[in-house]
């Protein structure tokens, strides 16, 4: 049994900074009242580490105070396998408190679903970011033994979770290609159990939790019309739940991405109601978004949401076209484009060379550390500057950054001279993007992230550029797409003087022939979760301003 989460893990779902993981592996190192805050939130990983033998560990827990001078305790009972203690040591409040025995906490950790449905039931009665943690990784370890079938498979006793345990599979669990796991679970386990109402139910029994994430991991699967026929007649107020108490930016901002896909394919008259209840406590968070389901069914609102959303239209961008004021200076459009040391980057680079080698528009100047391709167009030139990157990296490294050297100074002076580059791209695993993103000017109008799952990123792209449009992924990227994609903006920058996105989208899905990859890149003009967060702080500012 293997309960602590890994450290990748810990890092996209928390960020790295403070990371609780990385105290407790340098306690050595750490004050106590750092580690003493870091085993709370990780009482699993502290208590491998003291396993492991960990010496200044178990004296500054034995010293603290209440529930975690059990973890020195938890470490040194027997376990078979040695793995069944640090996931016991998840519930070490409850045995503190007494409702909870270590040896029925043992008993529990030996059996994965024993020990998903604990979770679950603990995680109902509040708010729990240990749980959710730990949820979070079962999820994702039950769906991969689900997937890899056999006895693993057999070992997880689907048949017999109850139903919110099976919502929470799949409410739980978000990395890099959890779609796929997401979509065939829910084919197979998920939806012939929840049909006839009792998905609605089951998300009832699990008080709402994580159903705005739900719905939106059912988006990047790819279910989102089998979902909406699971729920049948319950699929309007399955859509309103994605309302109830979005107040903050980060739960609105999925409140939207959700409206934008479910709002065409369901009735929504229930969310309407739901926006003007939630709006009877402070209307702003609910107008906005009303204003956003406004726009999406092309102005078609009940008399008193129109009304509501009236208010606060004004606040959202429109991000209709991307135009040469937003991205060029003195007739120039530049754009740099950002590969990463390694195999990826390398054949992402081969397939981004590919696409403008063959052009005979195009011209490519290959200065060495990094090239430059640029057309001539009616009245404005695009120009792209890309460095090259290095197979022998390493996959964390990134070429021309951090590295003395002519090509790099060059590739530096290149750019400056351009000013601020208004179009900022991509491309490489998703596990690059936080550096790319750091690199991202404030100036930028257009951030296009060609990892997956880029859409996972848009808040911290906005912090860095709040007036970027964004062109981002909600699973898969791919150089078939992204290549192609990005040579057609850039010929219609050139040749149109900007970039009108509903047509052009319209040409492209056409093109690429109503591929699947492509179908999952989502534009600016529909990306509901940038305009929300974007016009929340116009809101603001203009509160403030007052």
């Amino acid at each position: 049994m293997r309960a602590a989460t890994s450290l990748l893990l810990w890092a996209s779902l928390c960020g790295a900074a403070e990371n609780p993981l990385v105290v407790l592996r340098e306690a050595g190192s750490q004050p106590p009242e750092a580690l003493l805050e870091a085993a709370a939130a990780a009482p699993d990983e502290a208590v491998g580490i003291m396993q492991r033998g960990g010496a200044r560990l178990p004296a500054v827990l034995a010293a603290g105070e209440g529930a975690l001078r059990l973890l020195p305790a938890i470490a040194q009972e027997r376990c078979v396998p040695e793995s069944v203690c640090p996931a016991a040591a998840v519930f070490y409040r409850q045995i503190h408190a007494g409702a909870m025995s270590l040896d029925h906490a043992k008993r529990i950790a030996s059996r994965r679903a024993d020990y998903f449905r604990q979770l679950v039931s603990l995680r109902m009665q509040g708010e729990d970011a240990l749980f959710d943690r730990v949820l979070h990784h079962e999820a994702e370890t039950i769906r991969d033994a689900w997937m890899e079938g056999g006895e693993g498979r057999r070992s997880l006793a689907i048949e017999r979770m109850a139903p919110r345990e099976l919502y929470a599979i799949l409410a739980y669990g978000q990395r890099e290609e959890s779609e796929v796991s997401f979509a065939r679970f829910f084919d197979a386990e998920f939806a012939p159990r929840m049909a006839g109402g009792r998905l609605l139910a089951a998300i009832g029994d699990s008080r709402g939790l994580r159903v705005r994430h739900f719905l939106v991991e059912a988006i990047r699967a790819e279910r989102t019309r089998e979902l909406v026929g699971v729920a049948g007649v319950g699929a309007a107020a399955l859509l309103a739940m994605a309302g109830n108490g979005a107040a903050s930016v980060a739960e609105a901002a999925l409140a939207a991405e959700i409206i934008e896909a479910y709002a065409d394919i369901t009735p929504v008259a229930a969310l309407e109601k739901t926006l003007l209840r939630e709006a009877a406590d402070g209307e702003a968070m609910p107008g906005l978004l009303a204003a956003w389901l406004e726009r999406i069914r092309g102005g078609r609102a009940g008399k008193e949401v129109a009304a509501l959303a009236r208010r606060y239209r004004g606040y959202l961008p429109e991000a209709d076209e991307l135009t040469a004021a937003d991205v060029c200076r003195e007739g120039v459009c530049t754009q740099r484009l950002m590969f990463f040391d390694d195999d990826d980057g390398v054949a992402s680079f081969a397939a981004f060379q590919a696409q403008y080698r063959k052009d005979p528009r195009w011209s490519w100047e290959d200065h060495g550390g990094y090239v430059r391709a640029w057309r001539k167009g009616g009245e404005l030139t695009v120009e792209v500057f890309a460095n090259r990157p290095r197979s022998d990296g390493g996959g964390v490294s990134m070429a021309w950054q951090g590295r003395e050297g002519e090509a790099q100074q060059a590739f530096a002076r290149a750019l400056s001279s351009r000013g601020p580059v208004r179009i900022f791209v991509q491309r490489g695993h998703a596990y690059h993007v936080a550096k790319a993103i750091e690199l991202i000017p404030e100036e930028a109008r257009l951030v296009y992230l060609g990892g997956c799952r880029g859409t996972e990123n848009l808040r911290d792209v906005l912090a860095r550029a709040p007036e970027a449009q964004i062109v981002a992924t909600r699973s898969t990227g791919t150089m078939d797409v992204n290549d192609p994609l990005l040579k057609a903006m850039n010929d219609e920058l050139a040749d149109r003087g900007g970039v009108q996105w509903a047509g052009f989208w319209a040409r492209q899905r056409t093109g690429f022939s109503g591929s699947r990859l492509f179908g999952r890149y989502v534009p600016p003009h529909r990306n509901g979760a940038v305009l929300l967060m974007q016009a929340w702080r116009r809101l603001q500012a203009d509160r403030a301003a007052r």
